[in-house]
């Protein structure tokens, strides 16, 4: 039972997993104050955590941050797709944005911590005076693969109350608990992305809001096309380099994507590598889908320092991959190389690779190499 004195910033939503950390924080003893962050525009998230605050009877700060949002996140997701690549925008905020003000609301307000409502746990290593960032209990909610970028200041200094909980105990204690959003549905995947349709996001970001499409979702005019990046028409082709069809721009791709292509080719074929500079999108069967080699770059380690050898590990290349085995070799040069036991299917370049031992998570990349075939 934590001390009354024992002050934490909680990051509040209005959802069922931040507002049944709150309501736990409260009865282990913690004195709960909460903040929301209002990142983009149309958030619902400012009004519903000041409803959650209500009922918890906690107060609740609302930090608006949209420039450094749409600096740090919007800006990245926008250009990644732009090059032709896949990116991961939870992965980016979650230090650079989440916890940063996470933290800094907790300096400001006096706190000793911040917690989340994150399924995923933190642990002290006696041996190496190190804070560990591991998985969650519950495997399909784990969120760990997202946190990977965390370092030992932030791990120091947070809390992830629902770590050891399944999704399913937590909606059942928040409705013991009385909180009336213990079956709300959770949020869609990307936050700031009305409807799921990132491709009409991508469209108005880029064209400061103007909306460029006709009503069958394509360019209305030739101007536009040319100041929008990824949505330039252009060629799919095979692997020999023959043409095969018009694609509509490298944006609306990803590797190993072989539903609403646009062109029929009387088999599935499915994206192998998507090419910015020469705006071509490749095309192929299953199988050259398969690689055992990934190469990866930007770097982080949760020890902070980088491993001075190759180390057998479990990788996963997306959110939603099984954790398969691999041999990781660091470099020097902040890159670092997978070697699969058994090839892995559709790596997609600006997708985070994360690398664990057990149920461990050492640090992860940004996938960088195309996939070719085995």
């Amino acid at each position: 039972m934590a001390s009354e004195m024992t002050k934490v910033i909680v990051a509040l939503s209005g959802g069922v997993d931040s507002s049944y950390a709150a309501w736990l924080l409260l009865k282990q003893g913690y004195a709960v104050e909460g903040v929301c962050l209002d990142l983009f525009e149309g958030s619902s998230a400012p009004a519903e955590a000041l409803e959650a605050g209500d009922r918890l009877g906690i107060q609740v700060k609302v930090v608006r941050e949209h420039a450094l949002f749409h600096r740090e996140v919007v800006a990245y997701f926008t250009r990644t797709y732009a090059a032709g690549c896949t990116p991961n925008p939870c992965a980016v905020c979650n230090p650079l944005v989440k916890f940063a003000l996470l933290c800094k609301a907790a300096e400001e307000a006096g706190a000793d911590a911040v917690a989340t409502g994150h399924y995923a746990r933190i642990a002290y290593d006696d041996e190496t005076g190190a804070y560990t960032l591991r998985r969650g209990k519950d495997d399909k909610k784990d969120q760990s693969y997202f946190l990977h970028r965390l370092g030992q200041d932030v791990l120091g200094r947070v809390l992830f109350p629902l770590g050891d909980m399944t999704k399913e105990e937590v909606r059942q204690a928040a409705q013991s608990a009385g909180l009336p959003v213990a079956l709300k549905r959770d949020s869609q995947e990307i936050c700031f992305v009305p409807d799921k349709d990132y491709q009409a996001f991508l469209r108005k970001a880029q064209t400061g809001g103007q909306d460029c499409t006709d009503d069958g979702g394509n360019f209305a005019s030739v101007d536009c096309v040319d100041h929008v990046d990824g949505f330039a028409p252009g060629d799919f082709v095979d692997q020999d380099g023959q043409v095969l069809g018009r694609h509509k721009g490298i944006a609306c791709y990803t590797i190993g994507q072989h539903k609403r292509l646009g062109v029929s080719f009387g088999k599935t074929m499915y994206v192998l590598a998507i090419e910015a500079d020469s705006n071509r999108v490749i095309l192929g069967p299953d199988e050259a889908l398969y690689t055992r080699e990934v190469r990866t770059a930007s770097n982080s380690y949760v020890s902070g320092t980088t491993p001075g050898q190759a180390l057998a590990v479990t990788a996963k290349l997306r959110s939603v991959a099984k954790p398969a085995k691999a041999m990781y070799h660091p470099m020097a040069s902040g890159e670092g190389l997978l070697v699969f036991d058994e090839a892995a299917r559709a790596p997609a370049p600006g997708q985070c690779a994360v690398y664990y031992q057990g149920d461990r998570v050492l640090g992860g990349g940004v996938i960088v190499q195309n996939v070719t075939k085995e």
